[in-house]
């Protein structure tokens, strides 16, 4: 127990949070949670959870970084201190918040399957809240328990927590010690209170409690261990199940060995819809799999036909995006790309090509048959062809539409190219120019032939209007597929029933990744370039389609040999699933970010409901947008639950242009994780302007959301599953601003604390000080800044002109004027800037030097007016480092202190005199000692501190360091000094004592 330093309050955890607006999880669950028998949950996360995340958002329950985890073990006996900090870093970050959440809403489901009454939900609900209080009360490893003299003060500060969570606006606080057992008991060895003698005022019967302590312990059991779909079996967690499900239900689960993405997350929705079928009840989602309960006698799901049924989706959904694999070379010739024959029967594949052509050869077109014509006409060997027919779009179209179908012809029949051109050609009665279409030439690769074809044909049988030429093409091709009857149709995705028989496993299955057979291939053709194809995505072991594509260009370059390159089946597959639901390939795109969303450590029924509706409402928030939000609360990342990060709750209309590339999921579908694809918002964007808001937004997203977020070029799954990295946030290859201002990519969730406002005071710092014409941020200037501020946290100060002149330039426009002196505001967001990265560094701050600098001379010496230069409010400041960088090496410090004195002794009488510009406070101006004193202290402190100490006594780090003092200076001099000057009432003593 811990008994010798006092518990957290409340007030510990900083300011509270002013609840201005509800937070967006909560909205979310509340408009989701809409059945019966989640009242009492709604009710708890209406009044109770929107103050957990105001609180416990930023506190790890579950792993954290090295430096916290010192902290919170500092009192751990030497001999297992080591092994308490290696436990406490490799835990897989969760929030309190989350873990609360994850336990309240992962048991809920055995709550209902028990029938709990509504005071039984509640009380468990209740008991979840605080079953962590040693978490919220102590700063180090401890257990807090309601025994002994410790019971007032257990008492106490559980009665503090609950009040200030809404706990007793949720239950009658008459239930406190009956909550206070469950909490106690929510784990069985460590922490345990089962002595009623220390719970005397408990309404419950001791035997009623003990049993709804099984639930509390089953879902902290649940947050703290499930990483994985298969995570639940040990005998405790069963033990529970059996007791207060009677012996019914046991735990079952399916998982796959890998997530591919889209093509995991089909098999995980077919499975679950075979396993519904068999009454099983899903209860916790993750990337790789679900676990569920499953009626103890029940069998396994039918899963004979789920091949079939991952292939009916694929087929499904590829039909919505048929269009996509219809494609045009700049030569005229329109094509499929070679899935369409996975895809689609050869009418369905010929629909959609002549469909295609009008699309493609739009009306605002100009024609090419004409151009074409005039460079092939004055061949010696065609001047005695018919050269004159129409030369509209309509020609275009017929003669790229027709020859596109005689390649289908041959794709689907395999039959020769003049088989299929002379089916086409009788169908549409033009066999008269067979022989010409064979006698012109393809110069350049360009099909002229079928140019003149078609323009003959245009010119024998009249202009056609769009309607009659799609349905001449496609009379013509029925025609053909008649006579020919239909090609057999091989299986589509024929690959599926091996590759789901090796990745996917329910339950007690025994199946196994073939990881040999892949890395033996993988060496193979890495080592000895062999013949046999690899998969240049994944490197698996399934069958590979040579593409030479953007997916790689490493090819032997050999007479003899060439290793081939390309996707596999299986990438083949995830690359169409993408291109109709995401409109997106596997390949990376120059202008997005993908953000790869895993739960932490699951999501539940109710929270996969809550993040699916989430998700379909995200659209993309600008930086003056978050700013808006967070800046007034000096980017304290406390407010980012509250912050409406993904614009959920904005008008859909608002978001139309604020597009996320998101993935179209079939309705009802379930997940585990989600791909959000963030585009940069400019035209021609550069790597600094693709990155700067996912790399943003991947630092605020796990607070909003409760999620794991990993940001990447990539859109395949940088990871299987969350419980693959320990990290809360993790940045895949960002530029190399990010490196020079953050200095790091991955983060633990405590380092956010300080990484967040970091990351938004420099790019506040760039977007007050770089504006383009019509004032919009330059974000290409996060280079430089972030270079300077990797040089010296000072170079915040260098940008106050930059911000200042742009409020002018800004003002002028408007034509309006502040009513604050801008110079004032800017230097306490300066500071504030410096301040919040100092935190982050955590590096030695020159600042106090600075400011007790301008504190000193500032009690002999002051600017007057609140519109003086910097010239005169650094004037003292100027004045010593001058006499320092001009005079000789050799000279002593007293002499440099000296000389210093002299020139402000005759600065401060010329002020009195009024021959110099300034005041004098009224301290220095009564008393001549007085203002003597002063101005020795702050020569002797330029010379030892600035000079000596700061700049190692050389005149070169003076000279380099000087402006950066100078701008730090002026920063903190306006903050202070700026509001006061007392300039009539000084003036008139200045006289009076001249």
């Amino acid at each position: 127990m811990i008994d010798n330093f006092d518990w957290l309050q409340p007030n510990d955890y900083g300011k509270p949070v002013i609840p201005e607006k509800e937070p967006p999880l909560v909205v979310l669950a509340l408009d989701t949670l809409n059945k019966a028998e989640d009242k009492v949950l709604r009710d708890w996360i209406e009044k109770v959870f929107p103050n957990i995340l105001d609180y416990f958002s930023l506190k790890p329950a579950k792993g954290m970084s090295l430096e916290a985890a010192e902290k919170l073990a500092v009192n751990a006996k030497p001999d297992k201190k080591d092994k308490i900090l290696t436990k406490l870093v490799e835990h897989k970050d969760q929030s309190l918040a989350i873990h609360l959440l994850n336990a309240a809403v992962g048991g809920w489901t055995l709550v209902k399957l028990a029938n709990l009454d509504e005071l039984e939900q509640r009380l468990y609900l209740a008991a979840v809240t605080l079953h962590d209080l040693n978490k919220i009360v102590l700063t180090q490893l401890g257990n807090v328990r309601m025994d002994g003299k410790e019971g007032d003060k257990y008492h106490h500060y559980f009665d503090v927590w609950a009040d200030t969570l809404g706990l007793w606006k949720f239950i009658s606080n008459e239930y406190w010690q009956d909550i206070a057992f469950l909490a106690q008991n929510a784990e069985d060895a460590r922490g345990a209170n089962l002595t009623f003698a220390n719970f005397q005022e408990i309404k419950l019967a001791p035997e009623h409690l003990m049993n709804l302590a099984d639930f509390v312990r089953f879902a902290d059991l649940l947050a703290s261990m499930a990483h994985r779909p298969d995570s639940l079996y040990q005998e405790n967690i069963r033990a529970i199940v059996r007791r207060r499900l009677k012996d019914k239900y046991v735990i079952r689960h399916h998982r796959t060995i890998e997530n591919r993405g889209l093509l995991t997350q089909t098999i995980h929705n077919a499975v679950l819809e075979k396993a519904r079928e068999v009454g099983w009840i899903a209860f916790l989602f993750f990337p790789d799999g679900i676990t569920y309960f499953a009626l103890k006698e029940s069998e396994k799901p039918d899963l004979s036909n789920l091949a079939g049924i991952v292939r009916s989706h694929i087929l499904k959904t590829a039909t919505k995006g048929l269009g996509s694999l219809i494609y045009r070379q700049p030569k005229g010739i329109i094509s499929c790309k070679p899935d369409m024959k996975e895809v689609a029967d050869v009418e369905l594949a010929a629909g959609t090509l002549i469909r295609q052509v009008f699309n493609i050869l739009g009306e605002k077109r100009s024609p090419v048959t004409g151009e074409r014509r005039e460079k092939i006409k004055l061949l010696p060997e065609l001047v005695n062809l018919d050269w004159n027919y129409p030369t509209n779009l309509q020609v275009d179209r017929l003669a790229e539409g027709v020859r596109g179908l005689v390649d289908i012809l041959k794709e689907y029949y395999e039959v020769s190219e003049e088989k299929a051109i002379q089916a086409l050609l009788n169908a549409l009665d033009m066999n008269e120019y067979v022989e010409a279409l064979q006698r012109i030439p393809a110069l350049g690769g360009v099909p002229h032939g079928w140019y003149f074809l078609a323009g003959h044909y245009i010119g024998k049988n009249g202009s056609l209007n769009d309607a009659e030429l799609e349905n001449l093409m496609i009379k013509a091709i029925r025609q053909v597929i008649t006579e020919w009857g239909k090609p057999e149709q091989l299986t589509a995705f024929a690959f599926l029933d091996a590759y789901i028989a090796q990745v996917l496993d329910i339950s007690d299955s025994d199946k196994q990744h073939d990881f040999e057979k892949e890395l033996n291939r993988y060496h193979r053709n890495k080592a000895n370039r062999k013949r046999e194809p690899i998969c240049a995505v994944c490197n698996s072991a399934f069958d590979v389609r040579e593409e030479f594509s953007s997916y790689t260009n490493k090819r032997v370059t050999s007479l003899s040999k060439e290793s081939l390159r390309g996707i596999c089946t299986v990438c083949q597959v995830e690359k169409l699933l993408r291109s109709y639901s995401l409109h997106r390939t596997l390949e990376a795109d120059d202008d997005i970010v993908y953000l790869h969303l895993y739960p932490d450590y699951y999501f539940t029924p109710e929270t996969a409901l809550i993040m699916n509706r989430a998700y379909k409402s995200f659209a993309q928030n600008v930086f003056s947008d978050l700013d808006k939000e967070l800046a007034k609360h000096s980017y304290n990342p406390k407010y980012i639950p509250r912050a409406d990060v993904f614009r959920v709750g904005t008008d859909s209309k608002e978001n139309e242009k604020r597009r996320l590339e998101k993935v179209e999921y079939l309705e009802g579908q379930m997940h585990g994780y989600y791909l959000l694809g963030i585009p940069a918002l400019f035209k021609k964007p550069t790597d600094t302007e693709v990155w700067h808001i996912p790399a943003l937004l991947t630092l605020i997203a796990p607070l909003a959301f409760g999620v794991k977020v990993v940001a990447s070029r990539s859109t395949l799954p940088p990871y299987d599953s969350g419980a693959d990295f320990k990290e809360t946030a993790v940045l895949d290859g960002v530029h190399t601003y990010w490196q020079h201002s953050i200095r790091k990519s991955s983060f633990r969730l405590d380092e956010l604390t300080n990484a967040i406002p970091a990351a938004f005071s420099v790019y506040a710092l760039t977007s007050q000080a770089y504006r383009d014409s019509k004032n919009f941020p330059v974000w290409n200037a996060l280079n430089n800044v972030s270079q300077s501020l990797d040089t010296s946290p000072l170079y915040v100060f260098h940008y106050a002109e930059r911000i200042l002149e742009n409020i002018k330039k800004e003002e002028r426009k408007k034509k309006t004027t502040q009513l604050n002196d801008p110079s004032i505001i800017v230097s306490t967001k300066l500071l504030n800037y410096y301040q919040i990265l100092i935190d982050y560094y955590q590096c030695n701050s020159p600042m106090k030097m600075i400011e007790a600098l301008v504190n000193k001379y500032a009690r002999f010496y002051r600017a007057s007016g609140k519109n003086s230069s910097a010239y005169t409010r650094l004037r003292p400041l100027n004045i010593a480092a001058k006499v320092i960088l001009e005079s000789q090496p050799n000279t002593s410090e007293d002499d440099l202190q000296l000389m210093i004195q002299g020139y402000l002794f005759s600065l401060v009488d010329g002020v009195l005199n009024n021959n110099n510009e300034g005041y004098i406070p009224s301290e220095a101006v009564k008393d001549k000692s007085q203002r003597q004193a002063l101005i020795e202290d702050f020569a002797q402190y330029f010379v030892k501190e600035v000079f000596k100490n700061y700049c190692r006594a050389e005149r070169s780090l003076l000279r380099q360091n000087i402006n950066l003092i100078r701008h730090a200076a002026e920063a903190w001099y306006i903050k202070q000094y700026i509001k006061k000057p007392e300039e009539k009432a000084q003036k008139s003593e200045n006289k009076e004592s001249n």
